[in-house]
């Protein structure tokens, strides 16, 4: 008999269903990842019922095979930048690999998607050159872009790496929260610093960031229990936020925290600002989070100066990951829908 797909919506969804989707989640999290501690059950039924909607909102599916949940699929619609596209995630019990679950699943997820007038699929954060990048190749997928994952654990480094004083003309300024009124428009406007990472052949479009966004998504965070920490280098002569980091740390899994964007202005380069700004992050979450026990991120493969920061400071590389995409029409006509 063939498995079964049906929307799911987590705020609904029973005890037993979110223990099944959990363990579809973190038994391909242990396989793929096996230096990540997964989250716990509670943790993870928090984000799913309260995702980070910065992109857009976010649809999920389910397989099932005999009443039981073997495999799951979400879809991200941005609703800002990158109309064009649908970022999917399909994950399928390991034990059912190559028994056309995952298959099913995204034949499922595919009318939506075509509904909505999309004409690109992306697959994000898929461990390179591993079962579920295959898979996808078969279906029509190509790499666009990599990434490296990196990971600090903070009893495995020594503290002195994270004394970088802040260069001369520059002074740092932090927060937790909410930006401060004074910083909120340079701080906005640094964000998009970011633009010029290396983005290889992706189609995938960086964030406009304005006030009212970053206002937005600071909310977002909130809402979800997430504490945010920036570190800006300030230009003491222009007044202009010249680089910028910024850190995640859930109130409902305090041993992790993720490291998002840092970015420092193409006019301001070259003084070791990315190091400042980092470290002086670093040494907040250790005074005021000592619960903390590993910090993630992921960087451009191509990005070697910020791979070369994130090693400095303790940072180890521990996985590749892909980028895919497929034309929706190339996708339908593979899936035969």
């Amino acid at each position: 008999m063939p498995v079964e797909i049906r929307p799911f919506d987590p705020s609904s969804a029973s005890e037993a269903e979110l223990a099944e989707y959990y363990a579809v989640s973190t038994a391909v999290l242990a396989v793929d990842h096996p230096d990540v501690w997964p989250p716990t059950l509670a943790e993870f039924v928090e984000t799913i019922r309260r995702p980070l909607t910065v992109l857009g909102p976010v649809r999920r599916w389910v397989a099932r095979d005999a009443g039981r949940i073997v495999g799951t699929a979400s879809a991200i619609q941005p609703e800002h930048e990158n109309t064009h596209l649908t970022i999917v995630q399909v994950t399928v019990l390991p034990e059912r690999w190559r028994q056309g679950v995952g298959t099913a699943v995204l034949r499922g997820v595919l009318p939506d998607v075509r509904a909505d007038g999309r004409t690109v699929v992306m697959g994000y954060n898929v461990k390179a050159d591993a079962s579920g990048e295959s898979w996808a190749r078969k279906l029509g997928f190509v790499r666009t872009h990599g990434y490296v994952k990196q990971t600090l654990k903070l009893a495995d480094v020594d503290p002195g790496l994270w004394q970088r004083p802040v260069a001369a003309g520059f002074r740092l300024e932090s927060w937790s929260g909410a930006a401060p009124e004074a910083l909120l428009v340079e701080y906005a406007r640094a964000r998009t610093a970011i633009t010029d990472a290396p983005t290889g052949e992706s189609t995938l479009e960086f964030e406009d960031w304005t006030p009212e966004r970053v206002r937005t998504h600071e909310a977002d965070l909130r809402s979800r229990g997430v504490l945010i920490r920036v570190t800006v280098a300030v230009h003491e002569d222009s007044g202009r936020v010249a680089g910028l980091t910024e850190l995640e740390v859930s109130e409902g899994g305090r041993r992790r925290a993720i490291q998002q964007d840092t970015a420092v202005m193409a006019d301001f380069r070259g003084h070791g600002l990315g190091l400042a700004v980092k470290g002086a992050t670093l040494r907040w979450l250790t005074a005021e989070q000592p619960g903390v026990e590993q910090i993630f991120t992921q960087t451009a493969h191509d990005n070697v100066h910020m791979i070369r920061i994130n090693h400095a400071l303790g940072f180890v590389t521990t996985a590749a990951l892909s980028e895919l995409e497929v034309g929706v029409a190339e996708l339908a006509k593979r899936l035969e829908v």
